[in-house]
């Protein structure tokens, strides 16, 4: 039996937190391999299941709506079944902030199909006695987070167009806030739940750092930090757009895990 299983093992976060587990105890699975966790999940059991696999973009979902519920609800499904059969410990599920939407519920696909997810991940545990946790990640980035993908953030958008010496964009007034947790905080969120000696029970826990920041908070380090000028392009707000997303960090932070990467330290990282 191996340790660790991680679906989604070459995506954004997923592939950071395959490459600090141990090699020998680890198996990954990957639609971009071609395995579809749907039919195709692996023979070796493992103890420890880190559920990453997604379509994760609220656009996509919005367009492709059933196929992106075959891959996030069904899949999910799946994975659990597979996990109650195999003897599996514990299944920690990566979920998203995106099931508030605007704080009345989720106001995508996207979110909605997360919060079935998490639904049947609290009936696995209270069914079929399979621990379960689920992890809403707030707006996750880093240094290297790539631009355009299903996880690009304002930040990432932001270093791409310093790259091409474009102008960065601004939609609205720019006091829009978001939580912004730097993906090393992410995978140390993962590995606590999944060493935690105590069960979940199918609970679910904000991760985010509990300090909201704004894009004109970010336009103002970052003129400051570099030194060529920098070009500002103000659009109208989009519209649907989130204004304020506020975490609740107290209850992970009671069991013992709280964010290290502090917002100033991540931006000079990616500035």
């Amino acid at each position: 039996m191996k340790k660790y299983l991680v679906t989604g093992h070459r995506g954004f976060i997923g592939s950071k937190l395959y490459d600090v587990l141990p090699t020998d105890e680890t198996i990954g699975i990957d639609l971009k391999d071609g395995h579809d966790l749907i039919d195709q999940l692996p023979s070796e059991s493992a103890e420890v299941v880190f559920h990453m696999a997604a379509l994760p973009s609220v656009e996509y979902s919005v367009r492709n709506p059933s196929y992106t519920l075959k891959h996030n609800v069904l899949g999910t499904s799946r994975v659990l079944e597979w996990a109650k059969k195999q003897g599996v410990k514990r299944v920690v599920f990566s979920s998203s902030a995106a099931v508030y939407g605007n704080g009345l519920g989720p106001s995508s696909p996207y979110g909605l199909h997360k919060l079935m997810a998490e639904k049947e991940c609290k009936l696995y545990s209270e069914l079929y006695g399979l621990d379960t946790v689920c992890l809403r990640y707030f707006n996750v980035y880093s240094e290297d987070q790539p631009y355009g993908g299903a996880y690009s953030t304002v930040i990432s958008a932001w270093m791409e167009m310093i790259r091409q010496d474009k102008p960065l964009r601004i939609d609205g007034d720019g006091e829009q806030t978001r939580d912004y947790i730097h993906v090393d905080d992410i995978i140390s969120a993962n590995i606590f739940c999944a060493n935690y000696a105590g069960p979940f029970g199918g609970e679910t826990y904000d991760v985010a750092t509990g300090v909201n920041t704004s894009i004109n908070r970010i336009k103002s380090f970052i003129s400051s930090e570099l030194e060529t000028e920098t070009k500002w392009h103000r659009v109208p707000e989009r519209t649907g757009d989130v204004k304020h997303s506020t975490a609740r960090t107290i209850d992970l932070k009671k069991l013992g895990w709280s964010s290290k990467v502090k917002i100033t330290d991540g931006l000079k990282k990616c500035f």
